[in-house]
This record gives C-alpha cells, sequence and structure tokens, in this order.
C-alpha cells in the first residue's frame, strides 16, 4: 500500500492550491453564458435518445457520441483551465447528465482510480449547465474526505464507505452551483447527488485533468482469486475514450492496458467512530439533544412558574 504524497501545484493561485490540498476542493467561475448555450446545443444534437436517469457520455457505446462530447468540452473549457491551472493534462471530457426520475440518483462514493495516487491526484472540473437545486439533483460533497485513507478504487473493489453511506450524509454540504460555476474536486472525495425530481434535464460537464507527469492507471479486483491484493493496469492518454467497459462489463477484467501485476492492499473501512473523530457527533444528534435540552428546560421552567 502507499502512503499519500505531497500534492503537486497545478493552480496558478497559491491560495487555490492551498484551499483545494486542504478541503479537496475548490469553486470557480468557468463557463460564459455564450459557451453554456454551446455546449447545450452540442449535448442536444449528441445525447442518445434511449437515455435514462444517470448517464455519463462516457457510457456509451457510441464511439462518436464519446469522441465529439471529449473533443468539443476539452476546447470550450480551455479558456478557464488556462487561466485557473499550471502543468496540468487534460485527458477526457464528458456530460453527465441526469433525466427526470426516481432512477437518476448517485449514490455516496469515490470515483474510480484513473492515476498513480502514490505520486499524483486525479481532479474533475464538475460543472452543471444549469443551476443546481434541492430539485435537480445538487451536488453533495464531504470536506476533507480526499484523504481519509489511500484507497484503490473501482467496480469491483469493496467500497470503504459500504457501511456507512447513509452516516456519511449527514456530515455532508451540499454545493448550490449557479450554471456555469465549477466545482474542482479530488476523485478520492466523498460524493454524491440525489434524484433529478424536477422536470427538466440537468445537463453538466466533467472534464478530467491531472498533473502533466502523471501516469495512468486502474485497479481491478477478483474476490474468488485475490487476498489482500489488487491486480493495477497501466493505460495511456486515450484511456477515457477507448475505454468501453465504464457502462458495458464493468465488473470484468479490464480488456485494455497492460497489466502491472499484484499489489498489496488492506481494505479499510470508514466506521461510524472514525467519523465522529474526523468530524464530530452527527449533526442529527446534535439537533435532537438541543431539541430535549429546550423541551426539558420548558418543562422545568413550567414547573417553577407553578
Amino acid at each position: 500500500m502507499f502512503n499519500f504524497p505531497k500534492m503537486l501545484p497545478v493552480f496558478n493561485d497559491n491560495k487555490k492550491q492551498a484551499e483545494f490540498e486542504e478541503k479537496g476542493f475548490v469553486i470557480i467561475p468557468f463557463y460564459t453564458p455564450e459557451e453554456i448555450e454551446r455546449l447545450t446545443r452540442l449535448y442536444q444534437d449528441l445525447h442518445p435518445k434511449d437515455e435514462k436517469g444517470f448517464y455519463p457520455s462516457t457510457f456509451s457505446k457510441d464511439k462518436n457520441y464519446r469522441t465529439t462530447a471529449d473533443r468539443e468540452i476539452r476546447n470550450m473549457g480551455q479558456r478557464s483551465i488556462g487561466q485557473y491551472l499550471k502543468d496540468y493534462k487534460v485527458v477526457g471530457g464528458s456530460f453527465i447528465v441526469k433525466s427526470p426520475g426516481p432512477e437518476s440518483i448517485m449514490k455516496v462514493h469515490q470515483d474510480m482510480t484513473l492515476v498513480d495516487e502514490s505520486k499524483y491526484s486525479g481532479i474533475n472540473i464538475w460543472c452543471p449547465l444549469v443551476d443546481l437545486t434541492d430539485k435537480n439533483g445538487v451536488l453533495y460533497i464531504l470536506e476533507k474526505s480526499h484523504r481519509i485513507f489511500p484507497t484503490y478504487r473501482g467496480a469491483t473493489i469493496p467500497d470503504i464507505y459500504e457501511k456507512t453511506r447513509e452516516e456519511i450524509k449527514e456530515y455532508m454540504q451540499p454545493l448550490y452551483l449557479k450554471a456555469g460555476e465549477a466545482v474542482i474536486f479530488d476523485q478520492s472525495i466523498l460524493h454524491y447527488s440525489p434524484p433529478n425530481l424536477s422536470d427538466k434535464i440537468r445537463i453538466v460537464t466533467n472534464i478530467f485533468f491531472t498533473h502533466k507527469e502523471a501516469t495512468f492507471r486502474i485497479a481491478y479486483f477478483n474476490k474468488n482469486e485475490f487476498k489482500g491484493q489488487v491486480e493495477l493496469f497501466e493505460q495511456d492518454d486515450n484511456f477515457m475514450i477507448d475505454f468501453e467497459q465504464f457502462g458495458h462489463n464493468i465488473f470484468d477484467r479490464p480488456k485494455i492496458g497492460k497489466s502491472l501485476g499484484l499489489t498489496d492492499y488492506d481494505f479499510p473501512e470508514i466506521t461510524p467512530e472514525l467519523l465522529r473523530e474526523k468530524y464530530g457527533p452527527r449533526p442529527g444528534d446534535v439537533l435532537q439533544k438541543s431539541v430535549k435540552r429546550s423541551y426539558f428546560s420548558k418543562i422545568v421552567n413550567l414547573l417553577k412558574s407553578n
């Protein structure tokens, strides 16, 4: 297993870099109204007709859709990327869409491992093309959770939060981003979004980047054969477009990339005790205690008055 490295700077602004390292995310203005309009039209021209629920363009079997979305989103984001970032490498651009309906929920999760995190950080620029609200699937983030444990993450690897998903939600904060406002977050941060229960589609663009010297790798776990180990696969810079298992056969052993063999992994877990240690009492418990104190105080005062 590895230890967290000192983050290599990717922000031009030292304060932004420090905030990102501390919290795991920063918020910046990203698209202009004109850019939002052009990206919305692009999505309307490209999106598959059978799209339902939660649907990233990386899930599509249509390589033209994946490739065109990737190219155009990267190009549209380059103005702001050049303004805010340095020493970076952009690897993928995609649409992330929530169609109206309860099936559009995205549960508490961390994004899959995409880089060698013993040296680098994988980072998303996540930007809605509409204002986020409680009704259309606002994004929730658990501040500082990008450095709880060093992890390998993927569809086949047990989640460190599997037993505490509901408790984690209580510590999360919603990010009510406006259209064109982006959150830049470390891929290992815990986040989720409730379903889009509005009557309109919620369109987001995501641009994945990392340090310019980063090497790419993904992780796979075979629970029937591996004991305390995961298999790592080296990937090239076209991985986000060429990997066709995101939406299909994601639990199979990767079909592209070079196996780097097995590496030890201790499969850590987030416990309720760990959450309380790092974040304090559950907000719901604090509120309940406050209500009880208020109730008993009223009873005492009533008895005194009688």
